[in-house]
């Protein structure tokens, strides 16, 4: 049984595609044309390190406790 979100979000996608008759091209620059007109509220995940955390800036080193020795990274 398919979650009924799930059949909302199909239905919408379905008739937004059709309302540009399915054309690939146009499909591209519909959502190109969406993206810039929310460009403000749009996140760069390219910027964000593990969890969503912002990345440490390169000249930054990772931190050691004497006590215990290196930070263990993030997998």
């Amino acid at each position: 049984m398919t979650p009924p979100i799930l059949d909302e979000i199909r239905r919408v996608r379905h008739a937004m595609s059709d309302e540009i008759q399915h054309d690939p091209q146009r499909i591209v620059e519909y959502f190109s044309a969406i993206q810039r007109k929310l460009a403000d509220r749009v996140i760069n995940l390219a910027d964000q390190g593990p969890l969503g955390r912002t990345k440490p800036s390169p000249d930054s080193s990772p931190q050691t406790n004497p006590e215990i020795g290196s930070s263990p990274s993030l997998r």
